[in-house]
């Protein structure tokens, strides 16, 4: 049960990976303007709004939040070292993020038929006082992606080097999980010095 739900864990955190990396590099592109943001995004839509692209992603993010919490309580948390405990809280955020991210783009989609585009992020993002929830709110969810990836990139580096039986320099695994995070850094910032004001006038 264990192992099958690990698994079952690990793909489809790699398939929702791979929407998030096309959403950040989306946003990325926010350093050109709204306009080259918003022509990206139009493109990446053509993708993950395909209905069935769509309906498998929402599956995925419902497995991986279901399968996070019984893997927690399964293997415990008090006696577990830092890094699963990082693991943790940046699942744990990023999931409630998830949940109110997609209402508040489904609510805008088909309640209030709003285009959740570049302006609809960024206005709360500009306008205070909500802009005091949100930036916090978004930067912490770009770097609990980060985060998590880089913890689970550690994990599982070890658990291969136990499995093959040979020895490794543990210190690059380390390396490796600094550079994620490092990268994290640097694209969370990127992304929010666009969607506040601070690139241009919004």
């Amino acid at each position: 049960m264990g192992f099958n739900l690990k698994n079952l864990h690990r793909i489809s955190g790699i398939s929702i990976s791979v929407f998030i990396f096309l959403h950040l590099t989306n946003h990325l592109f926010a350093l050109g303007g709204p306009a080259l943001h918003i022509s990206v995004m139009k493109l990446f839509r053509y993708i993950y709004r395909f209905p069935p692209v769509e309906l498998f992603l929402f599956l995925c993010i419902l497995v991986q939040i279901i399968s996070g919490i019984i893997l927690i309580f399964q293997r415990g948390f008090r006696q577990k070292p830092v890094y699963f405990k990082i693991q943790v809280f940046s699942g744990l955020y990023l999931s409630l993020f998830l949940v109110n991210h997609i209402k508040a783009v489904l609510t805008a989609r088909y309640q209030w038929h709003v285009e959740t585009d570049f302006f609809f992020a960024s206005g709360v993002a500009v306008h205070y006082p909500e802009k005091l929830f949100f930036i916090p709110y978004y930067t912490l969810s770009v770097l609990s992606v980060f985060l998590h990836v880089a913890c689970a990139h550690y994990v599982r580096r070890q658990q291969q080097i136990s499995q093959q039986a040979v020895t490794a320099d543990i210190r690059l695994f380390k390396k490796e999980a600094y550079m994620i995070c490092l990268v994290g850094i640097i694209v969370t910032i990127l992304i929010m010095i666009s969607f506040t004001g601070l690139l241009y006038p919004l």
